[in-house]
């Protein structure tokens, strides 16, 4: 009898499958209208019949639970465009969606072409179609390229009037040497390596440098903890150089490396210090030997009132930009101010993170600071979770798993409250997996115009 009631209790009931949104931003200058829907092993999967051009739309979709076999498209025209038109795909296992860009050339690249555009479970994947002049980018733009290919977007406008791609901690993609305590878990904040990030569109980095192993220069990522340093060193050094001079021999972007957070451990776990002025004279002769370091004569120039014309003669050549911000170590640039190193009163940036591990405690605080700062100042938006002391314990979540969780959110809930008068310059994250912070910063840059 109890079986028959449990039976009948359940009949209609179908159990929650795996759910997240794409997070439709049409910025391609035609409306979208939909012209196929069709879906198979989904539980939802309605997306909208009509897009205006500078709208957007978050779409709900949801993986029947326990599904193999998934066939869900819809297409999309791009209205007085002469049938341009593009796909959205949804996959079984492993699940992911995809665009297909039926003849539409996006960044160049062949039409037809088929890119993952992944899947982000109870977060936000984001589909963006950007359009100048005939001319398409978005989220399957080219990463090594993307402010070359829109210098004629960008090109005429200042740093301040535009939004770049940031990584944290930068050089901290391997460990090379650590303390104690220090493990993957609570000292590696990122995947890929300088080099690698440079591909995926990163153009602000936040380096570190220490001195450790024995004399070497290298990244690092260290937290002082009653009375000692805990932490470990990451990329050298030397091996970003090469990344940087392999990329601008090829690529002609702006790239600023900002520096801060010296330390010297070689000098025992209790007495890590700041560097003194000889120690950043031999980094900064390891420093010398990077190319196109951006020269400005100006010791009072403002750098976010330069355009991206200016800095890359449009497009034709790569700029290095160096911020030397240690103040604690009383660091002097000398002779070499203005020839590709430069202070931080030469750019001010406002850059105060949340210290929270909660993405929505994260985001409100970034949003309320961008709101109230980014007009005026040249702001960076800290997309970025912190450890609790005793998640950096225990190893879990790691640095990298917090950053899953603020990055599966960095779509709806920033593009929203952005407008010609709040926005990030500078979105700064953790974990770098792919070229879905730099498509937001240029429909942000694309947006604000």
């Amino acid at each position: 009898m109890i079986a028959l009631i449990f039976l009948g209790a359940c009949v209609g009931f179908s159990i929650a499958g795996e759910g997240g949104s794409v997070y439709l931003i049409n910025l391609s200058g035609s409306d979208w209208k939909l012209t196929h829907r069709e879906s198979h092993v989904m539980n939802d999967w309605k997306f909208p019949d009509f897009l205006k051009n500078g709208d957007t739309a978050r779409v709900y979709v949801e993986f029947r639970h326990n599904s193999k076999s998934v066939n869900a498209r819809v297409d999309y025209e791009l209205v007085g465009t002469r049938g341009k038109s593009f796909q959205i795909l949804a996959h079984g296992k492993p699940r992911r969606l995809e665009a297909v860009y039926n003849n539409l050339e996006i960044d160049g690249q062949p039409k037809g072409m088929r890119r993952s555009l992944g899947w982000r479970h109870n977060g936000d994947t984001n589909f963006i179609i950007i359009g100048n002049n005939g001319k398409y980018t978005g989220t399957s733009l080219d990463g090594s390229n993307w402010m070359k290919n829109n210098i004629d977007l960008l090109g005429k406008r200042t740093l301040k009037q535009i939004s770049i791609p940031g990584a944290h901690d930068a050089g901290m993609s391997r460990l090379n040497g650590h303390t104690a305590f220090g493990r993957p878990c609570n000292v590696l904040t990122q995947s890929h390596s300088f080099g690698e990030q440079l591909n995926l569109g990163i153009r602000y980095f936040d380096i570190r440098p220490v001195i450790g192993n024995g004399g070497d220069y290298l990244t690092g990522h260290y937290t002082h903890i009653k009375g000692s340093w805990q932490g470990g060193n990451g990329q050298s050094i030397s091996s970003i150089i090469t990344d940087l001079n392999a990329f601008t021999k090829n690529h002609n972007e702006l790239i600023i490396i900002k520096l801060s957070h010296s330390l010297n451990t070689d000098v025992g776990s209790n007495s890590y210090r700041k560097f003194k002025q000889e120690e950043w004279e031999k980094l900064f002769q390891k420093l010398d030997t990077i190319n196109f370091l951006y020269k400005n004569s100006n010791n009072d120039v403002h750098l976010d009132q330069i355009t991206l014309d200016d800095y890359t003669n449009h497009g034709s050549r790569a700029s290095v930009v160096i911020i030397v911000d240690d103040p604690d170590s009383k660091v002097q640039l000398g002779s070499r101010m203005g020839k590709g190193y430069f202070m931080p009163n030469n750019l001010v940036i406002y850059d105060d993170y949340s210290g929270s591990n909660k993405w929505s405690k994260m985001i409100g605080d970034q949003i309320k600071k961008m709101h109230e700062h980014s007009n005026k100042e040249y702001f960076l938006l800290s997309w970025t979770l912190t450890q609790s002391g005793f998640q950096a314990f225990i190893c879990k979540p790691s640095v990298k798993d917090l950053a899953d969780q603020a990055n599966i959110h960095l779509g709806f809930f920033l593009y929203k409250e952005v407008s010609s008068g709040s926005y990030p310059n500078i979105i700064l994250v953790d974990n770098v997996k792919d070229t879905d912070v730099a498509s937001m910063a240029l429909a942000i840059s694309t947006k604000v115009m």
